[in-house]
């Protein structure tokens, strides 16, 4: 079986579908990985399983000649390469890899990895709503991670043949390893671990750690849109808070930090952080959101905030900070109780072999 993966970026691809990837090869079947390359380092590693083919992308881009071109791209790819199957992750893959596929009516199996604009109401959303009905009742499976996504294609009339929900992207569990909860005298420590935008909630995270720097200390990781550069430089020279850039790997600073936070409204399919700090055993305050919620437990391993609410998200980092030491630390030890009995990556592995073994 030959199968093409479309996906965003060599780094995500990496991180996130490295175990589909592997057993796609242990059975014996030919890889073609179209993304743009960010990291020749995780491009040479994804090597080793198939071929890569370098292809453009951008995100957030909303020029027509440039979406055109991806959506002309993929439809090249996919008649040179003939595959039996397409699989791909995120909404412009799911769309313009969907269109490729179903025009030569190629088996298609997209992942919906969260809503996007396709949430947001408008124009966009219309637009997106009418090619989702195009697309989606023509691919072979639709992979989903979590119910509120599934309730919203209900609710939108998007019919899919079939509907299978996932534990999200999973979280490889030998990797994220359960880690010691830091020790008591090292003092409490938060980290904010993603995309510093609006979406996030960054901007109630920088009030909160601009306020509370003086009790704990506050860590941010990740690439800062440009609206955040200036305070975030301002801050981290103040001691407000410890800027870390990009990580290539959030171990070492999950080992580092007693809770995770995510003030997150961004429309999220399963938060990928979440479940690598709750793997580590590190409990987390985030939004009760979908895509959170399900690995959050309010007053089990973590606490809700509101979203968009710096004072309600500085008095639910208060309410961690008075927990006694061994509280914070059982919060943790059931962080990866959850994750480990719910989230496992093999779960998700298992679910992509069996639909393509249907083929």
């Amino acid at each position: 079986m030959k199968i093409l993966i479309l996906s965003n970026l060599a780094s995500y691809t990496y991180n996130f579908r490295l175990e589909i990837i592997q057993a796609l090869k242990k059975k014996g079947w030919e890889i073609i990985m179209a993304f743009d390359n960010d990291s020749e380092e995780k491009t040479k590693a994804l090597s080793e399983y198939g071929q890569i083919i370098n292809v453009h992308f951008n995100g957030k881009g909303t020029n027509i000649r440039e979406e055109l071109n991806l959506l002309r791209t993929y439809r090249k790819l996919v008649r040179s390469i003939k595959p039996d199957a397409v699989l791909s992750f995120t909404i412009k893959m799911n769309l313009y890899g969907g269109f490729a596929a179903v025009r030569k009516k190629i088996p298609y199996l997209p992942m919906i990895t969260g809503l996007g604009e396709l949430e947001k109401e408008g124009k966009l959303q219309k637009m997106l709503t009418v090619l989702h009905k195009y697309v989606m009742p023509r691919a072979k499976c639709v992979f989903f991670q979590n119910e509120a996504n599934i309730e919203f294609f209900r609710e939108k009339g998007i019919r899919t043949q079939k509907s299978v929900l996932l534990p999200g992207s999973g979280v490889n569990l030998e990797k994220f390893a359960f880690m010691p909860y830091p020790a008591e005298e090292n003092g409490t420590s938060f980290a904010f671990i993603g995309r510093l935008t609006q979406a996030k909630g960054i901007e109630q995270y920088l009030d909160v750690a601009q306020n509370l720097s003086s009790l704990a200390t506050f860590y941010v990781a990740g690439l800062c849109d440009k609206q955040y550069e200036e305070r975030v430089e301002s801050l981290n020279s103040q001691g407000s808070i410890k800027y870390l850039g990009v990580l290539e790997e959030t171990r070492p600073l999950l080992e580092e930090i007693s809770c995770l936070i995510l003030p997150t409204y961004h429309p999220e399919g399963m938060s990928n952080v979440l479940l690598e700090a709750g793997a580590s055993g590190r409990p987390a305050i985030c939004t009760d959101r979908p895509g959170c919620r399900e690995i959050v437990r309010d007053g089990e391993n973590g606490f809700y905030c509101k979203a968009k609410d710096t004072e309600n998200l500085q008095d639910t980092v208060e309410r961690f900070l008075v927990l006694d030491y061994e509280e914070k630390k059982r919060m943790g030890a059931r962080s990866r109780e959850i994750v480990e009995k719910n989230f496992d990556r093999n779960i998700v592995v298992k679910a992509y072999i069996e639909e393509l073994e249907n083929l």
